[in-house]
């Protein structure tokens, strides 16, 4: 009888499951970000998120060096604008995107030889955000 109890404690631990895996690896409200020379990410899935965060960017750019940038927000129904900053290394904004629906945008530049022309900080900032959003820039 003591083993009964003990193969059915055994089985019912074995058994128990967690919350089910995301299929895209993102867990609600928390920001995934790669911040390396070659390539900046910043992805979220956001549930009612509220987002003010800024990055310093690592990268190592020299003229010549082209940068594409790619922005995906999909499962978007945010009731507020989330903005996304790319500001060079004196704090100026070069570049922003505003978010207020599912979208897919891509751009590719060639830096030229004014270092305030390259990005040097990625600022997001939203209110209320819901939905995935995927952010890259890719030095090649």
């Amino acid at each position: 009888m003591k083993h009964t109890y003990i193969l059915v404690a055994i089985s019912l631990l074995y058994n128990c499951i967690g919350p089910p895996e995301p299929d895209d690896g993102l867990i609600d409200n928390i920001p995934f970000v790669i911040n390396t020379a070659e390539v900046f990410t910043f992805a979220l899935r956001g549930n009612s998120y509220d987002v003010d965060e800024s990055y310093d960017l690592s990268f190592a750019l020299d003229s010549n060096a082209v940068l594409s940038t790619t922005l995906i927000v999909n499962e978007y129904s945010g009731s507020d604008s989330t903005l996304i900053y790319v500001n060079n290394s004196a704090d100026s904004t070069l570049l922003w995107y505003l978010i207020l629906s599912n979208m897919v945008y891509t751009r590719s530049d060639t830096m030229d030889g004014n270092a305030l022309g390259y990005p040097g900080k990625i600022n997001v900032v939203g209110t209320n955000f819901n939905g995935v959003v995927d952010f890259q820039i890719v030095k090649k």
